[in-house]
């Protein structure tokens, strides 16, 4: 009976571990206002991340800024996901071409992958990885 008890309770234990694990707790340290001062123009200058957690589910949104003249250019805000080694993947879908974001922090820097494809498929798409520093 007691081996019965041990193995139930070894059980349960090792359950309520594995929940704890997958638990997220928001925001996420992506959530901010990340900026690349050294952005040329139509790469990545600026992106914002929103994060919120409702019913043990994250809900992530970004926002991407690439550099134009006279100013920035806005993708608006999109739905994003968290993939299952923590990145935060997000498609941008615009008239004439597409960027897809894969965003993972590192300390104080937010590595920003980013995918650019012409939607006509003119031209290659570019892959470009890029460093924001929180603002």
């Amino acid at each position: 009976m007691r081996l019965i008890v041990l193995a139930a309770g070894f059980l349960l234990l090792s359950a309520v571990a594995s929940l704890a694990q997958q638990r997220v707790y928001c925001p996420l340290p992506e959530d901010g206002i990340w900026v690349n001062k050294d952005a040329a123009p139509k790469q990545i200058s600026r992106v914002e991340v929103e994060s919120r957690c409702l019913d043990d589910q994250v809900h992530v949104r970004v926002r991407a800024f690439t550099a134009c003249i006279p100013r920035d250019c806005k993708w608006g805000w999109t739905q994003a996901e968290r993939r299952s080694d923590g990145a935060i993947q997000v498609l941008l879908i615009g008239f004439l071409s597409s960027k897809q974001l894969t965003l993972k922090v590192f300390g104080d820097m937010l590595d920003v992958h980013v995918i650019s494809i012409v939607n006509d498929l003119s031209e290659p798409r570019r892959e470009e990885t890029f460093n924001l520093t929180r603002k």
